[in-house]
């Protein structure tokens, strides 16, 4: 199985899930506080969709597949955060109008972006968790951390 492919099933298989994680119970903490960090972590995602989405027509071959299929898979996971803020009582934030994301002008630039931006997802998240209510919460958002460390490894 390619590495497109790969990330492609991932990315399905954590569609898939989203009707169970629908039933997810929040712990006993401060849900305000849950709400909030998942809010800070739902704009790292929204930037990270907007760096693959703007590089993107800068890639190609298994550069742009991957990007496509890691463009996917940051959409679940705007899409899964949003769900846990709503649940959690809290609002998603807005869409911001646009992010400085430099000036890609290559392939070699976009790469170097996208890792970046991996990246700083990742850190956030591994930040963030110990910080959420214990269990279902952490053990959900913890899903997302195996797929950025997926994308900053193969970047």
């Amino acid at each position: 199985m390619s590495l497109a492919s790969s990330a492609t099933a991932a990315a399905a298989a954590l569609a898939g899930c989203a009707g169970s994680r629908q039933r997810l119970k929040l712990g006993d903490r401060s849900l305000d506080s849950d709400s909030q960090l998942l809010n800070s972590l739902l704009l790292l995602e929204r930037r990270a969709i907007a760096a693959y989405t703007a590089g993107a027509p800068l890639l190609s071959g298994r550069d742009l597949r991957a990007a496509t299929a890691f463009l996917r898979q940051e959409l679940v996971h705007a899409g899964h955060l949003i769900l846990l803020i709503k649940r959690a009582g809290g609002t998603a934030s807005p869409r911001v109008a646009s992010y400085d994301l430099g000036h890609p002008r290559n392939a070699r630039d976009v790469l170097t972006l996208l890792h970046q931006v991996e990246r700083a997802q990742l850190g956030a998240y591994i930040d963030a968790i110990p910080k959420l209510s214990p269990g279902p919460l952490r053990a959900s958002v913890a899903t997302i951390v195996a797929d950025d460390a997926e994308h900053v490894s193969v970047l």
